[in-house]
């Protein structure tokens, strides 16, 4: 069996998360108080757009000038996001990391204890629905959510960043002209043995199904490439370990990883590259939202909206994030990330909808799969 996966049900994650059990909340809700975090929200967003950010940094400041951040961001993209929010503003981050699934259940269970620890939440997509779902977000309407396109707007979060899914490959072992020019390359023969297929991307096969299906594969079509990819390939967890082996040349290609891993192991040095010599991509790109928000009862809540306010800002936030090669949920100005990708839609709503059974689909795929460096 391989490892548990990233993308689960709903409901187990709902389960899994609450220490009294799936039947302790009723109607799936987490009863909110009333109490100074509504005042707080109240009187920011009673303002004038122009006016919310002077009067959250003024009740931030009453509040102690903390921000408790609850993220799965990797610490060298946390450190650098912490430190330039703490410059403009003066507001210390205690930052939590943790997978995403440790983030939604340590969050959801503080919350049914009554003894919430996190102010603000940036996780996967999948994770903050939950968190929507429970009602445990309050709504942020402040002057930077203009800044963000209609697919990054969700009920309760926003997308803050988008990890965007790519074939990658080692320039000493994959010759240019000879690296894949879509996803349906993979089932080549002449890439036997030759790459890496992720554990937990089971959101990355059941956006590639659907886009084949969409396009006019049949079923039967789609399960002999799944199958032939399948008997290509090698399996790992975790993304920064096939990078890993990628740039070590222990493996010439991965079926996928994220373009920014990939960008930022490029710009140290690593032969990785994720276009092709042409400096553009012919495979469809499926970009992956994580999202922000702030909770309804989050011990210093201006400080929530500030940071949720500020994350999405292009001279805030959104720069730090382009500084780190990811790709930002709005338009920064220097901003590459996507020069040469064609996208193609993230199917976010179905995935939050589904019951695990993309999960169960993909675990039987890769059954039998040798794991990499074994």
């Amino acid at each position: 069996m391989r490892p548990r996966t990233r993308l689960l049900p709903l409901s187990a994650l709902l389960c899994t998360a609450l220490l009294a059990g799936c039947g302790g909340v009723p109607g799936g809700q987490i009863t909110v108080s009333a109490g100074d975090f509504r005042s707080a929200y109240e009187q920011i967003s009673a303002l004038p757009k122009d006016q919310q950010r002077a009067k959250a940094l003024e009740l931030a400041k009453k509040e102690g000038g903390t921000l408790s951040l609850y993220t799965s961001m990797t610490a060298d993209i946390v450190e650098p996001v912490a430190k330039a929010f703490e410059k403009k503003y003066g507001i210390k981050v205690v930052s939590f990391r943790g997978n995403s699934e440790t983030v939604l259940q340590r969050t959801l269970q503080e919350l049914q204890a009554r003894k919430p620890g996190a102010d603000a939440v940036e996780t996967n997509f999948l994770e903050m629905t939950v968190l929507a779902g429970k009602g445990v977000l309050a709504d942020y309407a402040g002057p930077s959510l203009a800044r963000v396109g209609k697919t990054g707007r969700f009920k309760h979060w926003t997308a803050s960043r988008f990890n965007v899914f790519l074939p990658a490959w080692n320039t000493r072992l994959i010759k240019p002209g000879h690296e894949p020019r879509s996803w349906e390359d993979l089932a080549k023969p002449e890439y036997k043995g030759k790459f890496t297929l992720e554990l937990s991307d089971s959101d990355w096969f059941a956006n590639v199904t659907g886009y084949w299906l969409d396009h006019g594969k049949s079923q039967a079509e789609v399960d002999s490439l799944w199958k032939r990819i399948a008997a290509n390939g090698h399996t790992t967890k975790g993304h920064t370990t096939m990078m890993q082996f990628l740039t070590a040349g222990q493996t010439p290609m991965e079926a996928m990883n994220y373009t920014y891993i990939t960008g930022r192991a490029a710009e140290q040095g690593a032969p990785v590259a994720y276009l092709p010599k042409s400096g553009k991509s012919t495979i469809p790109a499926f970009a992956r939202p994580n999202g922000v928000g702030m909770l309804g009862q989050a011990p210093h809540p201006a400080s929530a909206w500030l940071f949720y306010d500020w994350l999405l800002a292009p001279d805030g936030g959104q720069r730090v994030i382009v500084d780190q090669h990811l790709t930002p949920s709005t338009k920064v100005p220097g901003d590459h990330s996507l020069d040469g990708i064609t996208l193609a839609p993230f199917d976010v709503a179905g995935l939050s909808k589904d019951d695990g059974s993309w999960d169960r689909k993909y675990d039987a795929l890769l059954r039998g799969v040798p794991q990499s460096g074994k």
